[in-house]
Formats: C-alpha cells, structure tokens, sequence
C-alpha cells in the first residue's frame, strides 16, 4: 500500500506478466525476423559468386580468344610482308641498343 500512495497507481501482477510474454514474444519474432533476413542474404551472396564465376569464366575465355585472334593476326600480316617486318625488327632493336648505351 505504500506503494500505491508514492505512485498513485496500483500494479496488477497479471498486467506485467502479459507485458513480459509480449515483449519475449515480439523479441522472439524479430530474432527469427533477423534470421529470416541472414537466410536471404547468404542465399543472395551464393548466387552472386556464381555470377561472378561465370562472369569471370567468360572474360577469361574472352581474352584468350582475343590472343588467339591478335596472334593469327600478327601471323598472317608477318607472312605477308616479311621485309617490312624485318625493317622493324631491326630498326627496334636499333632504338633498344640506344638505350643502353
């Protein structure tokens, strides 16, 4: 009763108990809301590594194509000119001994 008087209200330990069980019922769900969250996220994670992957894949495939193809290239224009492809050949190897001099 001396608490009823300071405060001026009378508390009801049902009121509390109540309070309680929704405050661990509300913490509960927004745990399990958080993990539903984490789920998703790890699920999206997974699936952006193996875009990625392939995305890496591809380039890759890409850039060795684009070798092969520059290589091809450098061949047929050397095989049809060979002259000129040895006048610049000499005339680097000209430009490199002048450097190290």
């Amino acid at each position: 009763m001396a608490d009823e008087k300071s405060t001026g209200k009378r508390t009801l330990g049902v009121v509390e108990g109540i309070d309680s069980i929704s405050e661990e019922a509300r913490t509960a769900a927004a745990e399990a809301d958080i993990s539903a969250q984490i789920e998703a996220l790890k699920t999206e994670i997974s699936r952006m590594k193996e875009s990625v992957g392939l995305i890496a894949e591809g380039t890759g495939q890409l850039a060795v194509a684009k070798a092969e193809s520059l290589r091809e290239d450098l061949r047929q224009t050397i095989q049809a000119n060979p002259l000129a492809t040895l006048a610049g050949a000499a005339f680097i190897g000209y430009l490199f001994g002048l450097r190290h001099r």
